[in-house]
């Protein structure tokens, strides 16, 4: 069975430093792992800190799925360098953030398995889109637009999708 972090950081290819990092992932308010009896749409929350000062001021998103997918199901952050602080709106209407420092911000979002025997594994990579959406509470109060356009960046530059190394939660149904 391929490990899943308790832990996980996306490296900046271009550079020497981070873009993010994800901790405490709880799938349907347990642990990173769930057993079901069948499939469905499951509640996930998490803890990501965006921090890539190398990224200069292109919009980031943190995107999340299934492994093997053709694309991602959700994307829970979107914003330039930094995470936390209060998400501005762009003269498009789109929520970012775009703090002066980095810091962790809880998400939750649901993820959707098939009603099939099997594990799943999610995974969590960045895309660099013009549109995207945030999954924090104070995003989440807001109705806005689910963006598609990040969830295309699944396998940008990677045609499996992401690797094993971001693997960042299972849900097994039996």
């Amino acid at each position: 069975m391929q490990p899943i972090r308790s832990e996980f950081t996306e490296n900046f290819g271009g550079g020497s430093g981070i873009r993010f990092q994800i901790r405490g992932v709880k799938i349907a308010g347990g642990t990173n792992r769930l057993t079901a009896q069948k499939g469905g749409v499951f509640p996930v929350e998490m803890e990501i800190l965006h921090n890539c000062p190398e990224c200069e001021d292109a919009f980031n998103q943190i995107i999340v799925g299934l492994a093997g997918e053709d694309q991602a199901q959700v994307c829970v952050w979107h914003g330039t360098n930094f995470s936390g602080g209060s998400p501005m709106q762009t003269m498009d209407g789109i929520l970012i953030e775009n703090n002066d420092s980095p810091q962790w911000v809880s998400v939750k979002f649901e993820i959707k398995v098939p009603d099939k025997k099997g594990s799943y594994l999610i995974r969590a990579r960045y895309a660099q889109a013009l549109t995207g959406n945030l999954a924090t509470e104070e995003a989440r109060q807001r109705a806005l637009p689910a963006y598609e356009e990040p969830l295309k960046w699944w396998k940008v530059d990677r045609p499996n999708g992401p690797e094993d190394d971001a693997n960042i939660g299972l849900i097994v149904i039996e």
